[in-house]
């Protein structure tokens, strides 16, 4: 790592930053739902493949997405870095996980598609971040590689399939499904 190379996404400041904003802006976003206020779908519409696409994905995620990085974090604890990188990645995730638990039920199910492309961003830049923090020998350096990828590949999968899934559907799209 060069000395002077600052870090941003994976400070604590910055992630309880995030933490903060993500939290009340999801909430917020939930309520406009809940109330009926922001016309969203309260549940993603999903065809029947896309239902088991994403149960077989979430556990893509449990693997890559956390139990990777909290290996890494224990392979790395005696490293300052590292395990800074790693502890502020996996707050952002479990924080991530217990607003998407809670706010799901107390609000609506659709919220989890909000704070997963919410914290999606948040992670991609995390790892972007990471990645360049500390010089890391191989397999470890292919094994973050794998984990930013991943979470390409979730955004990728957020914008094209989750997102929609909550837009209602416009009138001229029931007129030409009828």
């Amino acid at each position: 790592m060069n000395p002077s190379q600052t870090i941003i996404a994976n400070h604590w400041l910055t992630v309880f930053l995030f933490i903060a904003i993500a939290t009340l802006l999801s909430a917020g976003v939930g309520w406009l739902v809940k109330k009926g206020t922001l016309p969203l779908k309260r549940r993603m519409s999903f065809s029947e493949a896309q239902w088991q696409f994403m149960r077989v994905w979430v556990k893509v995620a449990l693997v890559v997405g956390v139990i990777l990085p909290l290996v890494m974090l224990v392979t790395f604890s005696a490293q300052s870095i590292p395990r800074q990188f790693f502890s502020c990645y996996l707050l952002a995730v479990t924080v991530q996980l217990a607003c998407e638990v809670s706010f799901s039920r107390w609000l609506c199910q659709s919220i989890v598609v909000i704070i997963g492309t919410l914290y999606t961003g948040f992670r991609i830049w995390q790892l972007w971040e990471g990645l360049h923090l500390v010089a890391y020998r191989m397999p470890w350096l292919g094994l973050l590689w794998l984990v930013l990828l991943f979470w390409v590949a979730n955004m990728i999968m957020l914008v094209t399939m989750a997102i929609p899934s909550i837009f209602p559907e416009s009138a001229e799209n029931s007129v030409n499904a009828g």
